[in-house]
């Protein structure tokens, strides 16, 4: 097999698995980004939506609009700071919650089909190999942070 055509191989898995996971969640009601901003604020419950946008590598203004459409939607809340009315403390609603929970079971069960078949061995040594191949590519060019920002802006990273 030429070393190309296993790079597209690679590739075209990725983008299959993204499209999937992103079908999926949009029957629960979820968009491009929102999953990784309903675990935030699930995870750092009262952050501020500079907070927010500092930790997932995107701008404000992206924090922002994606931040009302979630509003709208009943998963989040703004609360005014009681010292600053110009900041606002972000939770997640018991509707939110519960669609992030949707989202994960949506997540592992694609997860789940991906690997149907897959031994525990089979899989602990593509785990050691994409580790290498990572390992190869990661330490040349970009730091944690470089990586992290380039998944949040390219897609939804670790979903779970």
């Amino acid at each position: 097999m030429e070393l190309r055509e296993l790079v597209h191989q690679f590739i075209s898995i990725s983008v299959i698995h993204r499209c999937q996971i992103t079908k999926s969640a949009s029957k629960v009601g979820l968009y491009f980004g929102q999953p990784s901003i309903l675990r935030y604020v699930t995870e750092h419950d009262g952050c501020t939506q500079k907070e927010l946008a500092r930790a997932l590598h995107i701008s404000p203004a992206s924090a922002a609009t994606s931040l009302k459409r979630i509003e709208k939607a009943g998963l989040i809340t703004r609360t005014a700071d009681r010292e600053d009315c110009r900041k606002n403390h972000l939770s997640v609603t018991e509707k939110g919650a519960e669609t992030l929970r949707q989202f994960v079971k949506i997540c592992e069960t694609t997860d789940k089909e991906m690997f149907k078949g897959f031994t525990q061995e089979e899989m602990d040594t593509l785990h050691s190999l994409l580790t290498r191949l990572h390992e190869n590519l990661d330490s040349k060019s970009f730091s944690p942070e470089e990586i992290s920002a380039l998944l949040n802006k390219n897609g939804e990273g670790d979903n779970k």
